[in-house]
């Protein structure tokens, strides 16, 4: 097998390709149903913020919705193939950060989502007669 100047084979750039693509497989329902959870808080004035990851992470992407983001690390894992031999494991690196921040963020946000549909609500008042 052909190895890079780094010493990665392309079975071995292929098989981390892969896993990524793996990844964001899974990760996107829950991106797709975040997103949809927060319409429904915005039409109840719920939710007001401007992003979801703010100025300063790794993300050049600024949206109150979890897709752009999708967005930006499918177009990053893509441009990982045509990426110089020198640069690759720094953009590995700073890719997996995303995807790891965005599997963090999607997990916690859908965490709290199950714990409030587990809470019992408190019955409604009854009417005194």
């Amino acid at each position: 097998m052909p190895h890079t100047e780094t010493g990665i084979s392309q079975s071995t750039r292929e098989a981390v390709v892969n896993k990524i693509t793996d990844s964001l497989k899974a990760l996107y329902p829950l991106a797709q149903s975040a997103d949809e959870q927060l319409d429904m808080l915005k039409k109840q004035n719920k939710g007001k913020f401007s992003a979801i990851f703010l100025k300063g992470s790794p993300f050049t992407a600024e949206s109150d919705r979890f897709l752009p983001y999708m967005v930006e690390v499918a177009h990053e894992l893509a441009e990982l193939a045509k990426v110089d031999d020198k640069l690759y494991v720094k953009h590995l690196n700073q890719l997996m950060h995303k995807v790891q921040l965005m599997h963090e963020v999607l997990t916690k946000f859908h965490s709290i989502k199950d714990e409030e549909k587990a809470t019992p609500q408190a019955p409604a008042p009854q009417a005194v007669h």
